[in-house]
Parts: structure tokens; C-alpha cells; sequence
């Protein structure tokens, strides 16, 4: 097990830590998107004007959860295919690449996991309702960045946190809380406060890192917060389908999303197909 020379958790303050900071063109497509008369053209030049925030789109629409059968070449084509929701996606998947230094090893765990949760996600609120799809897919790109916020403060130390998460058997956000004395959910609700995102998205985080039981579905929180639960449960047992069908847990929120008849295999079968590509991004 990794021994760590780390700071008193009293001395670490979440106000001290180094935040992602959106560029000014991300601000200002953000701006655009968010105002009542959004101007395509003024968002289309505000994107082409971040040579990575370009890239980043395109390759976000030449994904396998949007591409079509022609290549998307322009920002114009990349707006027109995503719409305008997901592109903040694309925003946010810009200034977390952005944000992590190159050589942090916890990186693309990190990022691979914050991938498997938004294409589960993203799949099972399909079932539910397309703009439903939309908004859990800003939540879900956000579930990792309390541990890409601290991975990147403290790089040596969270590498030797990963470790001894993985050598307790115990979940990363316990063992982030033990070594830093700071929490995950406190660290994700400054972070995507300072990045202007929406409430309701910091909302559910919130109540999903205390791993809240839902017993009914009365706002769209309880509906985003049941879909990233169950996104969770899906990827954990990926290769094993029939316990999925078999637990009581997971069908009661399966009814509670309205969706208990849905294709099990059909959808970890789509998952499965996305995540053997290349990564997305």
C-alpha cells in the first residue's frame, strides 16, 4: 500500500485549490447559448475563434453517440448536428482536457470513468425522453472533476490515493475524503458554481455521491439522479446481464423511470459497441 507524505487535511481549504477555468471563447459561446436570442453565427465564431475548443467539437460530433454517415468537417455542421445543449458539452469536455496537466497518471482513469458513466446515461435517459438525454449528459460529464480537481493539485499523492482505494477495496471518493479531509460533492458544487453551470445538475452530484435512495420520481432531479444510479450499476455489471435482470433494486428503478420493459442486452450491447472505439475524445 502507498504511504503518503500529505498535508493536515485543516490545512487543505477548497478556496486554495486550482479550479478549471473556462477560456474566454468557451465563456462567451456559453454567454451566446444562454442568452434568450442566441445568434448561430455569433456562436459558430465564438467556437472557430479556440482552435482546441474547435477540435474538440468536431471530434465530439465525429463520436460514435452522434457521427453520421458523412464526416462533420465545420463548426456550423457540429452545431446543426448537436444543437446547441450539447455544445456546453463540448465546452466543459475543452476546459477539463485543458485543466489536468499532461503527465498526471490519474488523468485518463479519470476521464474513463467520467466516459462510462456519460454514454450509460446517456443511453438509458434515451428511453426516457431526448431532452432528458441532453441534460443528463451535462451532469454525467461532471461526476469526476472533484478527482480530476484534486489529481491535479496534488499529483504525486492522489496517484498513491488511487492505489490505496484499489488496495482497501474501497471507493475513491472515501479514500479522497480520508487523505485531504475534503469532499468530493463540496468540490464539485464550487467547481461547476464558478463554471456557471446549471443547479439542478449540481443538485443531483450532490445527492449522488450520498448515494440517496429514491422512492418516488417527483421532479427531474429524482429522474436524473435515478438514471446516473442505475448508468453506474449497468457499467459494474456490463459483462454479466443477467444480474441486472435478476436484482430487485434495479428493476424498481427501472419502473420508477417508466422504463421496466427496456432491452437489457440491447443497450449494454450498444455501450459496449461505443466504448470498444477509440476514445472520445
Amino acid at each position: 500500500m502507498a504511504k503518503l507524505n500529505i498535508r493536515s487535511s485543516k490545512s487543505i481549504s477548497i478556496h486554495d485549490l486550482k479550479l478549471p477555468t473556462i477560456s474566454e471563447q468557451g465563456k462567451k459561446a456559453l454567454d451566446i447559448i444562454n442568452s434568450a436570442d442566441a445568434n448561430f453565427a455569433d456562436l459558430e465564431a465564438a467556437l472557430s475563434a479556440d482552435p482546441v475548443l474547435m477540435g474538440i467539437l468536431l471530434k465530439y460530433a465525429n463520436s460514435p453517440m452522434y457521427r453520421t454517415r458523412v464526416e462533420t468537417k465545420n463548426v456550423r455542421q457540429a452545431i446543426n448536428l448537436l444543437g446547441v445543449e450539447i455544445v456546453k458539452s463540448a465546452v466543459l469536455i475543452c476546459t477539463m482536457r485543458s485543466f489536468t496537466e499532461p503527465l498526471n497518471p490519474a488523468k485518463e482513469l479519470l476521464w474513463e470513468k467520467v466516459m462510462q458513466l456519460t454514454a450509460m446515461s446517456k443511453l438509458i435517459a434515451r428511453k426516457v425522453g431526448r431532452k432528458l438525454a441532453d441534460e443528463i449528459e451535462l451532469t454525467a460529464m461532471m461526476s469526476e472533476i472533484g478527482g480530476l480537481v484534486l489529481s491535479s493539485n496534488f499529483i504525486s499523492e492522489y496517484t498513491a490515493v488511487l492505489e490505496n482505494a484499489e488496495a482497501k477495496r474501497i471507493s475513491l471518493m472515501d479514500e479522497e475524503l480520508y487523505y485531504f479531509g475534503l469532499h468530493r460533492s463540496e468540490i464539485t458544487a464550487v467547481t461547476m458554481k464558478k463554471m456557471r453551470l446549471p443547479q439542478i445538475s449540481i443538485d443531483v452530484l450532490s445527492r449522488y455521491f450520498q448515494q440517496e435512495v429514491v422512492d418516488d420520481v417527483l421532479t427531474d432531479i429524482d429522474k436524473q439522479l435515478l438514471i446516473l444510479q442505475l448508468a453506474y450499476y449497468f457499467i459494474a455489471f456490463s459483462s454479466k446481464p443477467e444480474l441486472i435482470k435478476k436484482d430487485n433494486k434495479c428493476q424498481k428503478m427501472l419502473e420508477l423511470l417508466g422504463i421496466e420493459n427496456l432491452n437489457i442486452d440491447g443497450l449494454i450491447e450498444s455501450y459496449n459497441l461505443s466504448m470498444a472505439e477509440e476514445t472520445w475524445f
